[in-house]
């Protein structure tokens, strides 16, 4: 016999709704690449078939992937259900919003990023292959195509994009890529002068590290190069973030 004062106070189990149980299966194809970005999920007819559920089932569950940002809904006779291309945006957004009211700044942002890419770097440097390499330095060679906004900024930090694919933890790699995103929206609110806040060359270290496969060094070139530009950051930010963008 159980005592009453041994009893536990439990919260009531609701039953799953069936949207949200079709929603998380979609999710779940969707993240294991068995729909991939720009692909048409089923139609509402077959999932209607597949899941043995009724058409306003079906309706919800699209519309919790919708809210999701993992799908978008064309309409007309070859519309439907795509798989949107799966970014770093709304990470980057969210971080914008506390950036916009003062509940983070950039310093911030580039100490965590010195937290982070050395790693990403060493990894880097330890996955490598001949393909990334050339990659990396096809990069590098086009850094300085041109200091016209906002092509120069997107230019200058496509290194680290692509170090951040290299890597292989797909953890870092979105944390990371957030965090560029971040600070590519906040360079182009000021548009500071390209080769102050960031100088040709300054990645060849670095890129000469990863592709040799030198794990330490890469580690603290990367971790060198946020550093200097860390200091051009907060100088050029002082300098231009209050003037008028011409």
């Amino acid at each position: 016999m159980i005592r009453e004062d041994n009893l536990i106070s439990f919260k009531p189990i609701k039953q799953l709704r069936a949207s949200t149980e079709v929603g998380q299966q979609l999710k779940e194809a969707i993240f294991e690449g068995r729909y991939k970005a720009g692909e048409k999920l089923p139609s509402e007819r077959e999932l209607i078939d597949l899941f043995m559920v009724s058409r306003t089932v079906v309706r919800e569950a699209i519309k919790i992937l919708e809210a999701s940002g993992l799908v978008e809904i064309r309409q007309g006779a070859t519309g439907g259900a795509f798989v949107k291309q799966i970014n770093f945006e709304r990470i980057s957004n969210a971080c914008q919003d506390l950036l916009t009211m003062g509940k983070m700044s950039l310093p911030e942002i580039i100490q965590v990023r010195m937290l982070l890419e050395p790693q990403v770097a060493r990894l880097a440097a330890r996955n490598c292959t001949v393909e990334q390499a050339a990659k990396l330095q096809e990069a590098s060679k086009h850094e300085n195509d041109t200091l016209e906004y906002p092509t120069t900024v997107l230019l200058r930090s496509q290194v680290h994009f692509i170090l951040a694919e290299i890597c292989g933890n797909r953890c870092l790699e979105a944390i990371a890529k957030s965090l560029l995103l971040l600070l590519r929206q906040n360079t182009l609110s000021f548009e500071p002068p390209t080769d102050e806040i960031h100088p040709a060359g300054l990645h060849d270290k670095l890129i000469q590290a990863v592709v040799d496969g030198d794990e330490d060094k890469a580690e603290v070139e990367m971790r060198l190069h946020l550093i200097d530009f860390g200091f051009r950051v907060a100088e050029a930010e002082g300098k231009y973030k209050n003037c008028p963008v011409s």
